[in-house]
């Protein structure tokens, strides 16, 4: 049967599965801290970054696109990154039923993309990615060309309209245009998708 199939792994008491979500909110710092400027996330959440579980074997690892590339982690390390003094508040989500489907073929599409730069531009069809926009790419591309995620109007603006200090920073520091108002998808708008169950925090 399918779910015999189906690589399940316990961590912290929960039974993680292939394919699962993990969000992520960091402490801060200039990036995070401007990203929850400008999205909302599920609940009272304000989630700075997502990925996939990846289970080989008798380990589990999180498929992730942040600087400088696409990477598979370890889920430790992903939960608890050695660098960071203060860990990132990470909760478990799962694709309802009818979405799981994807997640075998998802899954070999996103480790076809290891080793590929981080968009730092947050431009969508370059083959660099951010965090959300891998997960939505590789789903999309398993579910046939179907968006399981909707893209959404990206903002880098405050409530005046003026593009914040901290984007304009970010964006020429890597010499990139501000996309305002561009197709994009972000962690927080992900979280509150109707196709997803939070399950926990970890």
């Amino acid at each position: 049967m399918a779910q015999e199939r189906e690589r399940v792994r316990s961590c912290h008491g929960m039974r993680i599965r292939n394919g699962d979500l993990i969000f992520q909110e960091a402490c801060g710092g200039n990036t995070e801290d401007a990203i929850k400027s400008v999205t909302s996330s599920a609940e009272d959440y304000n989630f700075t970054h997502v990925g996939m579980v990846c289970i080989q074997g008798s380990e589990a690892y999180v498929l992730e696109a942040a600087p400088p590339c696409v990477a598979l982690t370890p889920l430790g390390d992903f939960l608890y990154p050695e660098t960071d003094s203060c860990p990132p508040v990470s909760v478990l989500a799962r694709l309802k039923p009818e979405y799981r489907k994807l997640i075998p073929e998802a899954l070999r599409l996103g480790l076809g993309h290891l080793g590929k730069s981080y968009d730092y531009a947050y431009v969508l069809g370059d083959d660099r990615y951010y965090c959300s926009e891998l997960i939505y790419q590789i789903l999309k591309d398993a579910n046939h060309g179907k968006e399981v995620f909707p893209l959404n109007v990206m903002t880098f603006c405050d409530s005046t309209g003026r593009v914040l200090p901290a984007w304009e920073a970010y964006f020429k520091q890597h010499s990139a245009p501000v996309p305002e108002g561009e197709a994009g998808i972000n962690p927080g708008a992900m979280s509150r998708s109707k196709v997803l169950r939070l399950l926990r925090s970890f």
